[in-house]
């Protein structure tokens, strides 16, 4: 007798194979057919019971159609098998209209198949009159100079219109658009109005986005940027389409936020070149539209004593690409690298010079002329301030004191009184020793009776070297000068741990004039770096290097506040005066 377990398992696999076997097909279905101009809708194309891949749908004015991506669904129904690969589309309308999305020729295994699927595009609710998304939303870019010069600063102003009644999440993002090469860098928009016009009988919200563009080179610039935005759309009393589907979240809340790209109108913008004909020797760059003042102290000085110009630049314009305005050639001055000092005010630019008077004889500081082209006038401009009067004294020689000793003459006078007669006693055979006498025959004694002698020959000595320094001053002064730039490299070294740029280059600027002024028994304003070298040629490369390093962070370049770059300066200092010092 058969076993009826077996014939029930093998009834049961014949039914499962005869129910999972039929015709395979391809079914193209948009959700939702009927959707505002504002709204979005989802195509699905599914393979049942095949494999077949994603199908290219050709472009269709009005729409936008993405791939999204497939999935695939098995199911079992009253012992069925169903199997479906899906792949959905995202669609997005810019137009009111009757769509037809095909017909598509969709290939699978076993055949082909074409597919067709309508969609209805109405106006929104809320906006009747809109025909199609560039009527709702839309952008359009201006400046306020049609034909700037090279280096001049111009607005862009990108308006972007809203129409009344839609709604956005107030976020923009610009992509694309803006010209690769020949900016002044990355444009930074900001948006600096919001306000409500009328346009054709229309209430729009406008938003101005404002940026300063700058380019380096002449030519003609095309701007274009695409503006992306989030229109809020209600999302009431619609059903999900499936677990899978893309906007499954956005369905079960009561609203969705849909991107929309605007359109935007193409700016061109013609740079002019900065002439070359009628340029002044002055000219340092300046493009716009500017003004210019000088300030200089101290007024009196000393020669060799330096004297500080403050050049303020201010106005509209490049002014992160003036260079500083520059002396002529004087040799009754010796001129450092300006610096530019910061300022809080945007619209200005100040440098800061030092200029040394080396002579007595000077009675002012020239004029300064700075030239820039007005982009207003289309022409050159010079801007002159001074001649400054000063006064200028002459740097007093250090005289050297010279003591002379006269050797004092003593006249000796010797007088004879007379003579005495003595009678001596017999020498006795030896000598006795008393023993009051016997208890002071010790080495302590002796060397408390040798200590004034030792007193009185060590005060001799420092009677002496104090009166040979004395009658020769250079080497007094060559023996004060390590003592003197110690007592300086200290106060370096204190001006370092406060940060104090300032204070640190002005020690040890005055570390070198003092060593070297004592050292080679100089006055202050004879100390200049030619004498120095020709008097230690020995160290001739590490003198100089160390004076023009110390010159050009004190009056010029900075080192930036790089602490390591002024610990190994002073290092450098030390290092070198140490050198200076073995050299007899």
């Amino acid at each position: 007798m058969r076993n009826p377990l077996k014939i029930r398992i093998l009834i049961a696999a014949s039914l499962l194979l005869m129910a999972s076997t039929f015709a395979a097909d391809v079914r193209m279905s948009i959700e939702p057919q009927l959707i505002s101009l504002l709204d979005r809708a989802v195509l699905k194309i599914e393979f049942i019971d095949t494999q077949g891949n994603a199908a290219r749908i050709p472009e269709i004015e009005g729409l936008r159609i993405q791939y999204q991506g497939q999935r695939s669904e098995t199911r079992f129904v009253n012992l069925k098998r169903s199997s479906k690969v899906i792949h959905t589309y995202l669609v997005t309308p810019s137009k009111v209209g009757d769509f037809t999305i095909g017909p598509i020729t969709c290939t699978y295994k076993g055949g082909q198949k074409e597919v067709t699927a309508q969609l209805r595009v109405i106006k929104p609710e809320d906006d009747p009159k809109a025909q199609q998304i560039s009527e709702m939303l839309f952008s359009h870019i201006s400046t306020d100079r049609t034909a700037p010069y090279v280096h001049e600063p111009f607005h862009l102003d990108l308006k972007v219109y809203i129409r009344d009644g839609v709604q956005i999440d107030g976020n923009f993002s610009l992509r694309g658009g803006i010209p690769k090469s020949g900016m002044k860098g990355d444009l930074e928009w900001n948006i600096t109005s919001k306000e409500q016009v009328e346009r054709d009988g229309i209430i729009f919200t406008v938003y101005t986005l404002r940026t300063l563009a700058k380019t380096l080179t002449a030519g003609t610039f095309t701007f274009r940027p695409e503006v992306q935005l989030n229109v809020i759309i209600p999302r009431q009393d619609r059903r999900s389409y499936g677990f899978d589907d893309p906007f499954f979240g956005d369905f079960f809340g009561r609203q969705e936020t849909r991107p929309i790209v605007l359109d935007c109108n193409a700016l061109e913008v013609t740079v002019l070149p900065v002439p070359m004909e009628l340029r002044p020797a002055s000219y340092t760059g300046g493009v716009g539209t500017f003004g210019f003042q000088v300030g200089l102290g101290p007024k009196q000085v000393k020669a060799g004593e330096p004297i500080t110009l403050k050049m303020k630049i201010s106005g509209k314009g490049n002014l992160n690409q003036i260079t500083p305005p520059t002396f002529e050639a004087d040799p009754n001055f010796k001129l450092y690298e300006a610096r530019i000092i910061p300022s809080k005010n945007p619209n200005e630019i100040i440098f800061e010079q030092v200029i040394i008077p080396i002579s007595d004889s000077v009675t002012n500081i020239p004029k300064i002329a700075f030239s820039y082209f007005n982009t207003q006038t289309a022409d050159f401009r010079t801007l002159t301030q001074g001649p400054f009067p000063i006064h200028v004294e002459a740097m007093p020689q250090q005289a050297a004191q010279i003591i002379a000793t006269v050797p004092s003459s003593i006249r000796q006078e010797t007088e004879i009184l007379g003579r005495d007669i003595i009678y001596l006693k017999p020498i006795p055979k030896k000598w006795k020793t008393s023993v009051a006498l016997a208890k002071y025959r010790t080495k302590p004694f002796y060397i408390a009776l040798a200590f004034p002698a030792l007193l009185l020959l060590a005060m001799a000595g420092l009677s002496a070297h104090r009166n040979a320094l004395a009658n020769n001053v250079a080497r007094a002064r060559r023996q004060k000068a390590p003592k003197a730039a110690r007592k300086n490299l200290r106060r370096a070294e204190h001006a370092l741990r406060k940060k104090d740029e300032t204070a640190f280059y002005g020690e040890l600027w005055d570390t070198l004039t003092t060593y070297f002024g004592h050292r080679l028994n100089l006055a202050p304003g004879e100390i200049t770096l030619s004498i120095v070298l020709a008097r230690l040629p020995q160290q001739a490369e590490a003198i100089e290097s160390l004076f023009n390093t110390i010159e050009q962070r004190r009056y010029g370049i900075q080192s930036g506040g790089e602490k390591k770059a002024m610990k190994n300066l002073l290092k450098q200092t030390t290092t070198t005066l140490r050198q200076c010092e073995r050299v007899k």
